[in-house]
């Protein structure tokens, strides 16, 4: 399943992007510990490349730290509000999270939807889109200022 869906990821990449931007999801296997934690035996991590270098990364064990600190609190802030501000998929199923929304983009969409989507995982698959047209990123150029700074190397790298 996941091959079929990084064929179609990156068959709408912009021409600019093509053979720069790759899709990865990967499972990593660990050995479950049999006193504690005998239910976690595999992590799942999705990442984008961008020229050899991740540039956005599930990382469920950071995941863990940062929301057990407390830098995030899900009662506090909407899933929304944490992407906007961290580019992380929130939730303890975020791996299951991030395909919904790859699905979402890919199969209910439409680029304009999604180039205006309150969810900032699925903007930043539109903004890869090569069915954004120059009027649309001349627009999220005009306005990179009020975008996150995470999400405005994407702005960055589509325009370039």
């Amino acid at each position: 399943m996941w091959s079929k869906t990084r064929q179609v990821l990156e068959s709408r990449l912009a021409e600019n992007l093509k053979g720069r931007v790759s899709y990865h999801y990967d499972v990593y296997r660990t050995k479950g510990c049999k006193e504690k934690h005998d239910w976690w035996t595999e992590m799942h991590v999705l990442s984008i490349i961008v020229d050899g270098e991740a540039w956005f990364c599930t990382n469920p064990q950071f995941y863990h730290q940062y929301y057990r600190d407390g830098f995030y609190r899900f009662d506090e802030k909407s899933e929304n509000e944490i992407i906007r501000e961290t580019g992380l998929v929130a939730g303890g199923f975020w791996d299951a999270k991030a395909m919904e929304y790859i699905h979402e983009y890919l199969s209910e969409l439409s680029i304009d939807q999604a180039i205006t989507h309150d969810n900032y995982f699925i903007r930043l698959l539109a903004v890869l889109d090569a069915r954004l047209g120059k009027r649309k990123i001349k627009a999220l150029m005009d306005n990179i200022e009020n975008e996150p700074e995470w999400f405005r190397k994407w702005i960055l790298l589509r325009n370039a």
